[in-house]
Formats: structure tokens, C-alpha cells, sequence
């Protein structure tokens, strides 16, 4: 089964985020420039994928466009708008065909392609290299990819608030460009959690085409979307109870800061055991609202720290990236993840060997002409804003 998922870098879904409610707006980051991003893939009946076909949107690939340790097989492209072509679906043809054949018993043996009918799936070289290598080519019907094709039914829409649920975390943290990189990490990440063999069973029987369930497919377009709430249980959360030391002294805190939810926890006891006091109701007010400052306090408190150690974490990843070893593969609009590490080792013993020449350690330079290499931060990111486009700047609306 292929099909293509489309998405623009910088863009994700909603997500649940933590808000005051005594604001009257609350602003989002949304992308100033949007950069589309295509990703090919492929999964069995069996539950079992393929490496993905990556296309970015450029003239030339980029070695610092890919992770620091992208997944072996994974291929990477580049096209002048970022979606896919008749090219760029032969060249998956290919892709596919080397991952699947060595599962074959014999050579005679024939493999189901089903995918949609988009022109890169139906033009001569495709359909001729299926003829030629016993490829059985089907298409769906036209408009039911949202009901027969079961990456849509079961995979894709995990897959997304996977991603977005990343990517949501480096909008919060105030970063306003999303580098190539850092988007191909989160989708790394996402599809590790979301593509998994469960996901794509159930996308297979949701569809109805295996086990084969006509039934399923024919009655999905007049009844609503229903929920299976056997297989949808939601576990009873218990109320936790305190601890001996907590029930005769309700008040004590162990710790300093304390967990969020034992201060809650304490809070409302405390003010419990006033309700029915003698002190004075304005004391009781005054107290109430320093018992609600302080969970404020800690809740802001809290949020502000985790968003501080993303940032960090997420500037320590670009020093990292810019401080490396940077590649432009000129004539190449298709590479593996073996292609990139090979280009860079074969780059890393070129520069060693002409260091040992010269007889003293000369600095990284950036040729356009040849393969470059880029040495500090604001080099890469000047090439990245003038030439190369490698980030999505972000702009925050209402």
C-alpha cells in the first residue's frame, strides 16, 4: 500500500496547552513562510513498512538537512516545490522494489502494489517497470483513499498529532524558525511511536481489504463514524491517598518545591479546616487567595523551566549542527541515508589528508562550486536565509 503525506514545515495541528483563564486572547505561533514537505510511504498487510521517500523543496540537497543520525535505508530527495513527480514516483518504484524482493521465495513470485491514482502512480515508466518486474499494479477508486487506503484510516492521523505535539513544544519555547533538521528529528520521533504494527493492522481492517470485509466497506458511507468502546476501556483512576505521615499532619510538606499535586492536596485541606473556624473572613479570604498564588506561582514556574531546558536544549543541537561537517550534493536529487554518512566520510578524509599536506590546521571554507562546508553558526544561517531556505520563520497572530 503507498500513498503520500504531505505537510508543511512549521504547521501542526491543535494541541492541548495550559493557558490563564483570566486571559481574554491567547496568541499561537503560526508560520510566516510555509515550506511544503512530501514523505512516501509504504506499509504490508503483514504490519510491516519501508524506508520513507523524503522530498524537501530545494535546488541542491543538503547533508545538514538530515538528522545527525538519520535511520538506515531512510532516502532523501529535492525538488523545486517539495511535492512529488513522475520522477521522483519511479524513483520510490525503485526503492520499493529492492526492499521487497528479497522477501520473495522465488523470483516468479509476483508483489500487489495498491495506491492511488495520482499521475506519479500511473505514468509509462511506472507502469512499465511494474510489467517488467511482476509488480501487480492497482488503483483505488477514485475519491475513497479516506475509507480504503489503511494509512489514512489508521496511520496517518496518530502520526500527525505525533508530529505536532513536537513541534508544538518549539512554537511554545518562543523559537521563530524551524530549521530542515530539527523538522525531519520530530518526524523521526513521531513515526518511531505512530507507525507501528498495531497502527497499521488496524488501519488494514479498518479499511475492510484484510481480512477481506466487503461488509465494512459498503456500510461506511451512510452510518456515522462509530467507537468500539470494548477495545476503548479507559482505566478508573483511582483518588490517591495520602501517606500516614500526611493524615496526622495534613499540612506538612516534605519536600521544598513540593510536587504540584501535594500542594494542591495540602492546600485544600488547610483550607478545609478553616471553613468552619472562628477566624475572621477576611483573614480566611487573605489566606485563600495566598493558597491560590502559590499553586499559580509554582504551575508558572514549572512551565517556564521545562520551556527553558527545550530551548537550551533545542540551541544546543543547532551549535552542534553548524559547528559540523556540511555537504552540498550538486547532481543529486536522490541519496540514501548510506549515500549522506559515505559523502561526509569520504569529505572528513579529505579534509584530514590535505591538513597533514599543508603541515598546519587550516579553517573550513564554503565553495559553491564544489562540495562545502560550513564552520560556524552565522555562516549557515546567513547561506540558509539567502540562498539555501533552509528554516520557516514563525509569526505570532491572534
Amino acid at each position: 500500500m503507498l500513498i503520500s503525506l504531505g505537510t508543511s514545515i512549521g504547521t501542526c495541528q491543535g494541541v492541548h496547552v495550559v493557558v490563564d483563564k483570566e486571559l481574554n486572547s491567547v496568541y499561537t505561533a503560526q508560520p510566516g513562510r510555509q515550506e511544503w514537505v512530501t514523505v512516501i510511504e509504504c506499509i504490508s498487510a503483514t504490519g510491516q513498512k519501508i524506508p520513507p521517500y523524503v522530498i524537501f523543496k530545494g535546488e541542491h540537497l543538503m547533508t545538514h538537512w538530515t538528522s545527525t543520525s538519520p535511520p538506515p535505508g531512510w532516502m532523501f530527495a529535492v525538488n523545486h516545490n517539495g511535492w512529488t513527480n513522475n520522477l521522483h514516483g519511479l524513483k520510490w518504484l525503485y526503492h520499493f522494489d529492492q526492499h521487497t524482493k528479497l522477501s520473495l521465495d522465488t523470483p516468479d513470485e509476483y508483489r500487489l502494489l495498491l495506491c492511488d491514482g495520482h499521475d506519479s502512480h500511473i505514468s509509462a515508466a511506472f507502469v512499465g517497470y511494474c510489467l517488467q518486474n511482476r509488480i501487480a499494479l492497482v488503483l483505488l477508486p477514485p475519491h475513497s483513499s479516506h475509507i480504503l487506503q489503511p494509512l489514512d484510516v489508521g496511520v496517518f492521523s496518530p502520526l500527525k498529532k505525533a508530529l505536532a505535539l513536537r513541534q508544538s513544544r518549539l512554537f511554545r519555547s518562543g523559537v521563530r524558525r524551524i530549521q530542515k533538521a530539527e523538522w525531519l528529528d520530530h518526524f523521526i520521533e513521531a513515526r518511531e511511536s505512530s507507525v507501528s504494527e498495531a497502527n497499521i493492522l488496524s488501519g488494514w481492517r479498518g479499511s475492510g481489504l484484510f481480512p477481506e470485509n466487503l461488509h465494512r466497506m459498503l456500510h461506511q458511507f451512510p452510518v456515522s463514524h462509530r467507537l468500539d468502546l470494548a477495545s476503548m476501556t479507559t482505566p478508573i483512576c483511582l483518588p490517591q491517598t495520602l501517606p500516614p505521615e500526611s493524615t496526622a499532619m495534613p499540612f506538612f510538606l516534605s519536600s521544598s518545591p513540593p510536587p504540584p499535586a501535594t500542594l494542591r492536596s495540602t492546600n485544600q485541606a488547610f483550607l478545609t479546616s478553616f471553613e468552619n473556624s472562628s477566624i475572621d473572613p477576611n483573614l480566611q479570604t487573605h489566606i485563600r487567595r495566598l493558597s491560590g498564588i502559590s499553586e499559580r506561582l509554582q504551575a508558572e514556574n514549572h512551565i517556564l523551566s521545562k520551556e527553558l531546558d527545550e530551548v537550551k536544549a533545542i540551541q544546543a543541537k543547532r551549535k552542534e549542527r553548524a559547528s559540523g561537517k556540511c555537504l552540498i550534493l550538486k547532481g543529486k536529487i536522490v541519496v540514501s541515508t548510506e549515500d549522506i554518512q559515505k559523502a561526509l566520510e569520504e569529505a572528513e578524509k579529505a579534509t584530514s589528508a590535505k591538513k597533514k599536506a599543508s603541515g598546519q590546521k587550516s579553517k573550513k571554507t564554503c565553495d559553491g562550486s564544489k562540495e562545502a562546508c560550513l564552520d560556524n553558526e552565522d555562516n549557515a544561517l546567513e547561506i540558509l536565509d539567502d540562498e539555501i531556505l533552509d528554516c520557516i520563520e514563525v509569526q505570532f497572530q491572534s
